[in-house]
């Protein structure tokens, strides 16, 4: 990682008088700015899983290949289902049968009620129809409870996408054992990504949160990230603290993805930053020609910072309001 400070440029382009009318000079002035860090970082999934399986069972079928997208709740492979159909059936028979018992026991109770309303019965009668009643009622919710319980462990048997997105990875094929806890299929959503980055202990404090930060990817133009926000937990072995930047729906990316992530700085630092082309090179020699009010031109040795674009700073050898040669080579041969 390494940190970028971003500074307005201020200068002017322009050809001087007289004698040196021929040569094209910039006028440079440092001014401000905000400044960055670039922080690399990995694009990773927001949502992104291993699907293991919940129960024991050969392989049938396998419905995805690596690559293929899915939709969410769409069957991935089959797990031979053995008893566990069986079990559903019965349990589901069996609540059935407690549900008809209570249909029966709330009937005898009503006509209980009537018959103790006319003092036909004793109250012991009474109590003795509605405690069956209520015994009958918790028969029958738990005779339900367990064929909701049947039925969910045999919908294990299909292993199903619990979000749209991505197959990765399967680490079955048909005729494989499938156990509790053994890997079947990898997925994530590529709707929902983000950046992860690191940034050292001493530059997290200085960071902006309520300002956007940038995604940079190369030679295409970089993206606006709104939503980012620092972890507030630093790493004990590299003193560094986690940064997460959620990227806007639809960004082309892929998880693994190494990218840079401009972080805006609360520091201003003034710096001034002349064309590329200005700059002359020879040997070990790194050198501007400033021209002088007479339109005399003098070669003078700089030291320079890193480079943005089509412009670099400039540390050492310029002040504010000099003028540059922009064809070093043309004012040489003056």
């Amino acid at each position: 990682m390494r940190a970028v400070i971003v500074l307005c440029i201020a200068g002017t382009i322009g050809s001087l008088p007289a004698a040196a009318s021929e040569l094209t000079t910039y006028t440079v002035r440092a001014q401000a700015q905000a400044g960055t860090y670039a922080a690399t970082g990995t694009i990773e999934a927001v949502r992104a899983g291993t699907l293991a399986s919940q129960v024991s069972g050969r392989v049938i079928e396998v419905r995805v290949r690596n690559g293929d997208d899915v939709k969410l709740g769409q069957p991935l492979m089959e797990i031979e289902v053995g008893e566990a159909d069986d079990a559903a059936i019965a349990t589901r028979a069996a609540a059935d049968g407690a549900a008809a018992r209570l249909i029966s026991a709330q009937a005898d109770f009503e006509r209980a009620q009537q018959l103790r309303a006319q003092d036909y019965i004793s109250v012991a009668a009474i109590q003795r129809a509605e405690a069956a009643l209520r015994s009958t009622q918790a028969d029958a919710r738990a005779s339900e409870a367990l064929a909701k319980a049947a039925r969910t462990r045999a919908a294990w048997h299909t292993v199903t996408a619990p979000y749209a997105g991505h197959v990765t990875d399967l680490w079955v094929s048909a005729g494989d054992l499938a156990t509790p806890g053994k890997p079947l299929v990898g997925l994530y959503d590529p709707t929902a990504l983000r950046v992860v980055a690191r940034l050292p202990e001493s530059v997290a404090g200085h960071v902006q949160s309520g300002q956007a930060a940038q995604l940079s990817l190369g030679e295409t133009a970089p993206i606006a990230i709104g939503a980012w926000r620092v972890i507030p937990a630093v790493d004990p072995v590299t003193h560094s603290v986690e940064v997460r930047a959620d990227l806007p729906a639809g960004s082309a990316l892929q998880p693994g993805q190494f990218v840079e992530l401009l972080l805006p700085l609360r520091d201003l630092s003034a710096q001034i930053r002349i064309p590329s082309r200005a700059i002359l090179r020879r040997s070990e020699v790194i050198g501007v020609y400033v021209v002088d009010a007479d339109g005399a031109a003098h070669l003078r040795q700089v030291r320079l910072g890193p480079a943005v674009g089509d412009t670099v700073s400039v540390l050492s050898g310029l002040q504010g309001g000099e003028q540059v040669a922009l064809d070093p080579v043309a004012a040489g041969r003056r």
